[in-house]
């Protein structure tokens, strides 16, 4: 697994709580474009859960 999915993760994880992508974004420094495909892919294996939140703003939130 790519580094990037493998820190994805764990920010996920040690949250406890469902994240919106800016905020993964944020705490990794990462485009929010990029990291919103990624963690898509990521949802798509099964590894992330995620849910749009609001379609007007493309807003999702994620959760393991």
């Amino acid at each position: 697994m790519p580094e990037l999915e493998q820190k994805i993760l764990r920010v996920v994880k040690n949250a406890g709580v469902p994240l919106v992508t800016s905020e993964i974004a944020e705490k990794l420094k990462v485009d929010r474009r990029i990291l919103l495909r990624r963690l898509q892919r990521l949802a798509i294996e099964g590894k992330v859960k995620g849910r749009r939140i609001e379609a007007a703003n493309g807003i999702w939130i994620w959760w393991l």
